[in-house]
């Protein structure tokens, strides 16, 4: 993956009181107390490199019934990420970085919002 935070493509949303991921201004306020907790996780999991936020949780017409996507660029490709917060799981589409095809992996670098770097380095 290449390029991240495309600012100018997205919407910048009102951040909800208690919210400090990286980033958050971009993601919509109804996916905002999610990735709080996905990133809380993240950083449990020395495996994760950094997490990207896309689909539309990053986009204006982002609603209650919309699931969250993420994808996770780790370390180790052998190892998953299984910390899911659990009352979470069922809302969210989990992708790793190095097993994504051509289609999905232009969305993401084009349209995916860096929420979560270990190393400083998606940013």
């Amino acid at each position: 993956m290449k390029k991240y935070n495309n600012y100018d493509l997205h919407f910048r949303f009102e951040v909800r009181e208690g919210i400090d991921f990286k980033n958050a201004q971009y993601i919509h306020p109804l996916k905002q107390e999610l990735v709080q907790s996905y990133v809380a996780s993240f950083d449990q999991d020395l495996n994760i490199k950094a997490a990207i936020i896309f689909g539309s949780s990053v986009e204006f017409g982002c609603h209650s019934f919309s699931d969250l996507d993420i994808c996770i660029e780790r370390y180790d490709s052998e190892k998953g990420f299984r910390n899911y917060p659990s009352e979470y799981m069922e809302e969210t589409d989990i992708v790793y970085g190095d097993l994504l095809g051509m289609t999905l992996r232009s969305e993401v670098e084009k349209k995916g919002i860096v929420v979560f770097d270990r190393e400083e380095i998606y940013v």
